[in-house]
């Protein structure tokens, strides 16, 4: 039965988990119809995916190099290049003994491994966007140059999208489609006053991008007028930049005598267990957020989030009716906004944001949406194979 099923390899080369990973799982736990194969680096993301029973091939090669804070060293463009080349055998190997029928490549970075092995095997390949990207940048001539082969891109949002189009210059609507993330509503929770204590939480992985900075100077004055109200934040670093902003964090707090109400927690998996533990999300990136799963999982829990009015939160959210936006950079607004949400956290007003974010998730952004968006790509694409 399983040998009559379309088969589909999903290229990922991320060594922590994100975004791009939470689409990955969604995709092959709600898409029975396709037989999904994972090509990946062994680490922890690979091992998560065994765990929830997908088949993965481990590929040693498929590496993943960081832009360095001030752009792309030419070091690390060829090291990209050298490990693609070096992963197309590989990845061909795979692809004709699996008889793979299409690839994924899940990012801008897996879609230079993606490209050799789509020439090598004639396979066609789709790749999924998920960042905003700058004009005339290395990631632009990256686009540029898959534009030539790919079949379409998929953009997980309009800001996306946008960007794509912007960037390639010329280009067809029929090869950039949006399919936006999928999210699970959980069952509603009743939000009460139980004690004092109030939690802003911050998800996601610790870097510059993210602004955790200008989040916790935003939120310093607030906490100082209420020794109940706690910052955390979730997540882990990735390379050296990443390590050495995490000691400029933890400095800045101890700086301000934060210690006792800022606190740093490891990756959380379990969704429950995180979104449970605070009352209000911030997302304050210094630069668009394409789409943000954090933004819509908190909204999905009941959760009062504030974001930037840029790129995918500006999509979803609608100021002071499904939660609240903030000017980018602006840490004053943010600051606030913290504390206008701070004093009004139990309000009818914002039980009826709540009620309003989950009905926004359940309406736009539900699995089933997402699910049926892929589904419809993919037997247009079989179709038009046979």
């Amino acid at each position: 039965m399983n040998e009559k099923k379309k088969k589909i390899l999903i290229i990922s080369v991320m060594d922590s988990w994100g975004g791009g990973e939470e689409f990955i799982l969604r995709l092959t736990k709600n898409l029975s119809e396709y037989k999904f194969y994972i090509a990946s680096p062994q680490n922890a993301v690979s091992q998560r995916f065994e765990n929830e029973g997908l088949n993965v091939f481990h590929i040693s090669s498929l590496k993943k190099f960081y832009r360095a804070e001030w752009g792309w060293s030419l070091s690390a463009v060829l090291k990209t290049l050298f490990y693609a080349k070096l992963s197309s055998l590989s990845l061909v190997r795979i692809i004709l003994k699996n008889k793979i029928d299409l690839i994924i490549a899940n990012g801008n970075f897996a879609a230079v491994y993606a490209l050799p092995a789509s020439f090598f095997t004639r396979r066609k390949f789709i790749g999924i966007q998920h960042l905003i990207h700058r004009k005339n940048s290395v990631e632009e001539k990256i686009i540029k140059l898959l534009n030539r082969r790919i079949l379409k891109f998929i953009a997980v949002s309009k800001s996306v999208e946008e960007n794509i189009k912007e960037l390639i210059g010329k280009y067809s609507d029929e090869k950039i489609l949006i399919i936006n993330n999928g999210i699970e509503l959980p069952p509603a929770k009743i939000q009460d006053k139980k004690s004092n204590q109030i939690s802003i939480g911050v998800v996601g992985s610790i870097v510059r991008l993210k602004g955790i900075d200008m989040i916790i100077n935003a939120a310093k004055e607030v906490i100082r007028s209420n020794e109940d109200i706690h910052l955390k934040i979730y997540g882990n670093t990735r390379e050296k930049d990443s390590e050495k902003y995490l000691e400029e964090l933890k400095f800045l707090i101890s700086e301000n005598s934060l210690e006792e109400s800022v606190h740093f927690f490891s990756f959380e998996k379990d969704k429950d267990r995180l979104y449970n533990s605070f009352d209000i999300l911030v997302s304050f990136s210094t630069v668009p957020e394409s789409f943000s799963y954090s933004v819509l999982e908190a909204m999905s829990y009941g959760k009062i989030v504030i974001a930037s009015d840029v790129g995918g939160p500006k999509e979803f959210l609608s100021n002071g009716v499904n939660g609240f936006l903030v000017n980018p950079l602006d840490v004053k607004a943010l600051s606030d906004k913290l504390k206008f949400c701070v004093e009004n956290l139990f309000s009818d007003k914002f039980s009826e944001i709540r009620n309003n974010a989950r009905k926004t998730v359940a309406e736009k952004y539900s699995v089933e949406n997402f699910t049926e968006g892929y589904k419809k790509l993919f037997d247009s694409i079989f179709c038009n194979l046979a």
